[in-house]
C-alpha cells in the first residue's frame, strides 16, 4: 500500500516510527477482511498519480481523490470510503483573514493535488460534482509546490516567509492547529472532495477482481460502522457520507 508518512492526521509515523493515521487503519481493515498481510511503501505524491508503479505497490489507500484525468490512468473502488473539504488557512499576524486577501498571494499547495489543479483554474477538469465547489479560485495568485500537503504548515512553523497562506484539507489545517502551528482557517471550505481507493491501469496483473472486492470491502465498512468509527477516531467527525447527499 502506498502512503504518505508525512499526512497527519491521515498517515504519518509515531514515536515509535510505527505508521499510523486514518488510512493507515482504513488500509489495515481491509488487508484484513482480504486476508493479506499490509506493507506500507511511501513513493512521492506525485509518481503515485503519474502511475506506471511497475509492481513496486498494488494499491494507493492514501487519500486520493477520484478526478476525470486520473480515471484515464487509475482505476478506483467504488464507493470512496471518505469526504474532506479542502481548507485555506494562514498564518497568525499575515493580516489574510478572508478569502478575498488570498487574492495576489503566494499559495503553498502538495504538489500533484486536487488544490494545485484548482488554483491553476481547472476546476472543471477534476470532473467533481458541482455541488461539491463553494467558492471560485483566488486571482492572480502565485504557487508554491511542495512535496507534501503537510509541508506547508510544516514550513510558516519553521520560519519560511516566502508564503503565508496554503490550500490543504481541512482536516490537515486542524492536525497543523493542534499541533501547536501558529495558523488560522481562512473563511469556509471551498469544495469537497471523494476518496477512493486506487490501482494502477498499467499493472501487469489484472486490477478487475481487486477492484470489485476492495470496494465490497468499503461497502461493508459503511455499512457496519466501521469506517464512520475511524473517523471519528482521528478527526473528531464523521466524513464518510457524501456532501452531496
Amino acid at each position: 500500500v502506498s502512503t504518505d508518512p508525512n499526512y497527519e492526521p491521515q498517515s504519518f509515523l509515531d514515536e515509535n516510527g510505527e505508521f499510523v493515521g486514518f488510512d493507515i487503519d482504513v488500509a489495515r481493515e481491509i488487508g484484513e477482511r482480504l486476508g493479506v498481510e499490509v506493507e506500507f511503501v511511501t513513493p512521492d505524491w506525485d509518481v503515485i498519480t503519474a502511475v506506471n508503479w511497475a509492481g513496486q505497490w498494488d494499491v494507493s489507500i492514501g487519500s486520493m481523490t477520484v478526478t476525470t484525468a486520473r480515471q484515464e490512468v487509475l482505476d478506483f473502488a467504488s464507493p470512496a470510503y471518505y469526504y474532506t473539504p479542502a481548507q485555506f488557512a494562514a498564518a497568525d499576524g499575515s493580516g489574510i483573514d478572508a478569502l478575498e486577501d488570498i487574492n495576489g498571494q503566494v499559495v503553498c499547495v502538495g504538489v500533484s493535488t486536487t488544490y494545485e489543479t484548482w488554483l491553476n483554474g481547472a476546476g472543471a477538469d477534476l470532473g467533481l460534482p458541482a455541488d461539491n465547489f463553494y467558492a471560485e479560485p483566488p486571482t492572480g495568485v502565485t504557487i508554491v509546490p511542495l512535496p507534501t500537503d503537510a509541508e506547508c504548515p510544516q514550513s510558516i512553523q519553521a520560519g519560511r516567509t516566502d508564503f503565508q497562506v496554503f490550500l490543504t484539507s481541512n482536516t490537515v489545517v486542524q492536525a497543523a492547529i493542534d499541533g501547536g502551528v501558529p495558523i488560522h482557517r481562512v473563511g469556509s471550505p471551498v469544495f469537497s472532495e471523494n476518496l477512493a481507493a486506487a490501482f494502477d491501469k498499467s499493472s501487469t496483473l489484472d486490477n478487475a477482481s481487486a477492484v470489485k472486492r476492495v470496494g465490497e470491502i468499503i461497502q461493508e465498512m459503511h455499512n457496519d460502522g466501521t469506517l464512520r468509527e475511524l473517523s471519528l477516531k482521528w478527526f473528531d467527525s464523521d466524513l464518510t457520507a457524501s456532501p452531496t447527499q
